[in-house]
């Protein structure tokens, strides 16, 4: 069977680094006979917004670990001064396991971003 990657909505400002963001349900990870394991890991996906100086990133935590979720950041690109990325301090940090809920976060954000209008909680 060959995995599909979950469908997102990205706007152009967005420049996609990496994507490894399948759709795989996470509640059937119990244990070491889940056959995708290996997808969920520390580099899911990462999105740069060069012209809003954002990354988005999503990865699972921890690594691999039937007790890990879905972690999305949206961190803001630092600069020779701050460092390469502000990971300590991000914009935004939301946790589920749910593949569905985080999906709609990662909308949410990407729509946000691109209208500028509304705040993410």
């Amino acid at each position: 069977m060959s995995l599909r990657l979950v469908s997102l909505n990205i706007s152009s400002d967005w420049t996609v680094v990496w994507n490894h963001f399948f759709e795989i349900n996470p509640d059937d990870f119990h244990d070491d006979s889940f056959p995708y394991a290996l997808e969920l890991q520390e580099d899911i996906f990462c999105f740069r917004n060069e012209k809003k100086g954002l990354i988005l990133d999503l990865g699972w935590y921890p690594s691999m670990s039937s007790e890990g979720m879905y972690t999305l950041y949206l961190v803001k690109i630092g600069d020779e001064d701050t460092g390469p990325e502000y990971w300590d301090n991000p914009i935004l940090k939301y946790r589920s396991r749910n593949i569905n809920e985080i999906t709609n976060k990662i909308h949410e954000v990407l729509e946000k971003e691109q209208s500028d209008s509304s705040e993410i909680k």
